[in-house]
């Protein structure tokens, strides 16, 4: 092998085995472990990891982690993904985390968590988390889970659904345990078990369907309570402790509004 060649092969050999730092970089940064200030240019590749204070390129990527205060560009990619503040295409790994606001298409991982805003398409994997406002259209994992903040679009698809706020969902909840601990807006709770303080939408469907205060629409399903049902009520068991609609069952019971006790239908006005 010519000396020059030699060279250049131990020379790169040298640039990924170690560890590229610098204030600012530009065009590509490749080592074993990369550091910057303020990067821009096509991306940042780490056999380890990639961190930059403010990222703003196509791909940062560290096959352990990546971190940035500020990532503006396509693709966050390692295990572990972190940024303060993401806007770009997707955090993709085991666990992607947004600390401040996530704008992009989504965050694909088997943990996916978003301490404030997220704006966007989806939150896919095995737990998803957003602790402030999600504005989007899914949250799709076995384990969804949304903060005190409202949810506006997002539905979530899983196994267990959880909304610790309001939830205005083009679709709904669909998933074995259902939840919303304050207001629901939108189609569907589809499950065996359907939750929700105010239900407002189409119909609670399910093997047990509870609003703690009011629902209005259906509740759909073997076992259906609500104190306040502006609807229809169609199990073997609905009560209503306020019935302004019809309940369709084998046994119904009703405190105000139609009769206390009927079997197969009664009527509240």
């Amino acid at each position: 092998m010519p000396l020059a060649r030699l060279l250049v092969v131990l020379g790169l050999c040298c640039a990924i085995s170690g560890t590229a730092r610098a204030d600012d970089a530009w065009a590509f940064q490749a080592s074993w472990d990369n550091h910057a200030h303020t990067f821009g240019g096509l991306g940042q590749l780490g056999l380890h990891s990639s961190e930059a204070r403010e990222f703003y390129g196509l791909i940062q990527l560290g096959l352990w982690s990546t971190r940035s205060r500020v990532f503006v560009g396509l693709v966050q990619c390692g295990i572990y993904n972190e940024a303060l503040h993401f806007a770009g295409l997707v955090q993709l790994g085991a666990f992607n985390l947004s600390r401040d606001s996530f704008g992009g298409l989504m965050q694909l991982g088997a943990i996916n968590h978003s301490h404030r805003e997220l704006w966007a398409a989806a939150q896919i994997g095995l737990y998803n988390r957003v602790d402030a406002d999600f504005i989007g259209v899914f949250q799709i994992g076995l384990l969804n889970w949304a903060g005190s903040r409202d949810l506006l679009g997002p539905s979530q698809i899983g196994v267990i659904n959880l909304v610790q706020g309001d939830i205005y969902a083009v679709l709904g909840q669909i998933g074995a345990y259902n939840s919303v601990k304050t207001k629901f807006w939108g189609p569907f709770q589809i499950g065996l078990f359907n939750h929700a303080s105010r239900f407002t939408g189409l119909a609670q469907v399910g093997a047990f369907n509870y609003v703690d205060d009011e629902i209005l629409g259906a509740q759909i399903g073997p076992v259906n309570m609500a104190r306040s049902v502006t609807g229809v009520q169609i199990g073997l068991f609905n009560y209503a402790r306020t019935l302004r609609g019809v309940q369709l069952g084998l046994v119904n019971m009703s405190r105000n509004g139609g009769l206390p006790f009927m079997v197969l239908g009664n009527i509240g006005l």
